[in-house]
C-alpha cells in the first residue's frame, strides 16, 4: 500500500472518530436535554463524516487499486498531485469543521471566512486527487489508446 494511501485512511479513520463523537454529543444534547444542534453543528458533523472520512477512503482506495499507468508509457513530470491532495483535504476538513463548531458559540468575525477557507481547501483538495488519478483511467481492451 503507498505512503499517501495510509495517509489517506488513517486520516479518514480519525475524522470517523470525531464525527462519531461529535454526533453522539449532538444526540445526547438533543434528546436527554431538549438542545437541539445549530446548522453549524450539523454541517461540522456532516463534513466530518462525509468528506473527512468517506471522500477520503475513496481517494486513498482509488490511488492505491487504479492501475499504473503502462511501461512505457510517456511520464510527464507533474506535481505529486495525491499528496497535494491530501495536504489539500485533511487540513481543509478539520478547519472547515473546527470552524463550524466554534461559530455555533461564537460571533468572532473570523470565523466565516476560516469555513470558506476549510471548504475551498477541500475542494482543491479532491481536485487535485482527481488530477492524481487521471493518468490511471484508460479505456478497456488490447491497444486501446487513453484519450486524457
Amino acid at each position: 500500500m503507498p505512503p499517501v494511501t495510509r495517509r489517506f485512511l488513517a486520516t479518514a479513520a480519525l475524522s470517523l472518530l470525531l464525527g462519531l463523537s461529535l454526533g453522539l454529543w449532538l444526540l445526547v444534547r438533543r434528546e436527554l436535554f431538549g438542545i437541539w444542534p445549530t446548522p453549524h453543528l450539523t454541517s461540522a458533523h456532516a463534513h466530518l463524516v462525509l468528506v473527512g472520512t468517506v471522500m477520503q477512503v475513496i481517494a486513498g482506495v482509488a490511488l492505491w487499486m487504479f492501475p499504473l499507468p503502462r511501461r512505457g508509457t510517456p511520464v510527464v513530470r507533474e506535481p505529486p498531485w495525491a499528496m497535494i491532495g491530501w495536504w489539500c483535504l485533511a487540513p481543509g476538513t478539520l478547519l472547515r469543521a473546527g470552524a463550524e463548531v466554534a461559530r455555533a458559540t461564537s460571533a468572532a468575525t473570523a470565523l466565516p471566512v476560516l469555513v470558506v477557507g476549510g471548504g475551498a481547501l477541500q475542494v482543491l483538495g479532491m481536485v487535485a486527487v482527481v488530477l492524481a488519478l487521471r493518468h490511471r483511467i484508460r479505456p478497456a481492451g488490447a491497444g486501446a489508446r487513453a484519450t486524457l
